[in-house]
């Protein structure tokens, strides 16, 4: 992400500014959901959408993304994958003091619910098919921070990750 007004150039999966005035700055990690959207109506039916009339002349009605997606090879990849290991499988990736571990978010959707330990902590991974949510918590139920990103692009940031 780049901001114009400071002229920062930010990392998403490190959370942080990384170039420009605000280096080092940090990110606030919000909770989201990767969902279908008629799961998403289903579940929020209040839901309101932007309009098309956005000033472009974008047809928004076509994901211009869509061969991406599709491609099992990620943008210049570049690392070596290891056994059953696929460069644009989808991970949940969770850092806590500096330790990186990556889990297989179909992985995660088969098994339900997953205990591991990170870092010192105990991390209870919850997958609630019917509504998509992903639930991360330590033992005192408190919420640890947690991302969605293709395997390529989450081991080009950290690249001593632990794999679950």
């Amino acid at each position: 992400m780049y901001d114009k007004g400071s002229e920062s150039l930010w990392s998403q999966l490190k959370g942080e500014a990384v170039t420009g005035p605000l280096t080092g700055t940090e990110l606030k990690v919000l909770p989201s959901t990767l969902t279908s959207w008629k799961k998403w109506r289903e579940l929020h039916p209040e839901t309101q959408v932007l309009s098309f009339d956005t000033g472009y002349g974008r047809n928004y009605d076509f994901d211009p993304y869509l061969n991406y997606y599709k491609q099992q090879s990620g943008f210049k990849s570049f690392f070596k994958l290891g056994p059953n290991e696929k460069e644009k499988e989808l991970v949940v990736g969770i850092v806590i003091d500096g330790l990186a571990r990556a889990y297989p978010l179909e992985q995660l959707k088969k098994v339900g619910v997953t205990k591991d330990y990170l870092a010192g902590k105990e991390l209870n991974l919850s997958f609630d098919v019917a509504t998509d949510r992903l639930s991360v918590v330590d033992a005192q139920g408190n919420s640890i921070e947690q991302m969605t990103a293709y395997w390529f692009v989450w081991k080009a940031i950290w690249p001593d990750t632990g794999r679950f």
